[in-house]
């Protein structure tokens, strides 16, 4: 069986994969084909690549954009401690809320660590010897 994969790229090295093989060239990118395993093993990785720099500047244009946000709710919190008025269960209350925070943000991060390595994970999947191949003792 031959192999036969087309693919399209710009001058960025941005790749976009078309939905079918006649799917017309888009302006500003050139036709490539990928025709051996190594080759598409190559565009594999790239593709991962790319995919992963995308989730990484996708989270830190997240992070930005609620950092303002956080802050001002810890100031507020912290603020909220500090006062007088606030009796000490609310204040417990209150550091606890901050500490639960602070832990729910790094499990999201894990999390996107977790989501963005599992293209690579779900590739190197396969089985080890025989009996796990054939799915029975040997």
């Amino acid at each position: 069986m031959a192999i036969h994969l087309v693919y399209f790229e710009d001058r960025d090295g941005n790749i976009s994969l078309p939905p079918t093989d006649d799917t017309p060239c888009p302006p500003g990118y050139d036709r490539r084909e990928a025709n051996t395993l190594a080759e598409v093993d190559r565009l594999q990785k790239r593709l991962q690549a790319a995919t992963y720099a995308r989730c990484q500047q996708e989270l830190l244009r997240d992070e930005a954009a609620f950092a303002e946000a956080r802050e001002r709710v810890r100031s507020s919190l912290t603020a909220r401690i500090a006062s007088a008025a606030t009796t000490e269960y609310e204040k417990e209350f209150l550091r606890h809320y901050i500490q639960l925070r602070e832990e729910k943000r790094e499990k999201y991060r894990q999390r996107f660590a977790c989501d963005t390595a599992y293209l690579e994970m779900r590739e190197n999947d396969k089985p080890r010897n025989a009996e796990e191949l054939l799915g029975e003792s040997l």
